[in-house]
């Protein structure tokens, strides 16, 4: 079965993106996402598997600046400045959670992507560097 995202839906999701209030959630190792109910920010699986709060971490994650949008033809790329959480912070996470802050609650606020950072990413009393990939955090096809 072939699937094919209309050009105009893209530009709504690209259009979206730079105007939405985006922040990135880190999750602990221990989280699962489940596509039932891995809707929401708030939603109690990602809740339950955010990182402790420390030094430039605080509850709910951070801000994602610089947005951009690129395209390729047909397709378009997502993408932000790299991310920079500290000095003194003491981290532990594998996940991410980048999701649109709306109506000033977690529960309300839309999912955008989960990210896999391939391992535990650990600091300890230092600043987390989160670099995005080279085609940027999502890529619409």
């Amino acid at each position: 079965m072939a699937s094919v995202i209309p050009k105009f839906v893209k530009k709504e999701i690209v259009d979206d993106w730079v105007g939405e209030d985006l922040r990135l959630m880190l999750l602990k190792n221990t989280y699962a996402y489940n596509a039932s109910t891995d809707k929401f920010a708030g939603d109690s699986n990602l809740l339950n598997n955010e990182v402790a709060a420390s030094g430039a971490y605080t509850s709910g994650g951070v801000s994602i600046s610089g947005k951009v949008q690129s395209y390729d033809g047909n397709n378009a790329f997502l993408d932000a400045t790299d991310l920079s959480i500290g000095p003194a912070t003491t981290l532990n996470y594998r996940y991410g959670c980048v999701y649109a802050f709306k109506g000033g609650s977690l529960s309300v606020s839309p999912i955008r992507c989960i990210i896999d950072f391939a391992s535990d990413q650990i600091v300890t009393n230092g600043t987390s560097t989160i670099q995005w990939n080279a085609l940027g955090i999502i890529y619409v096809t």
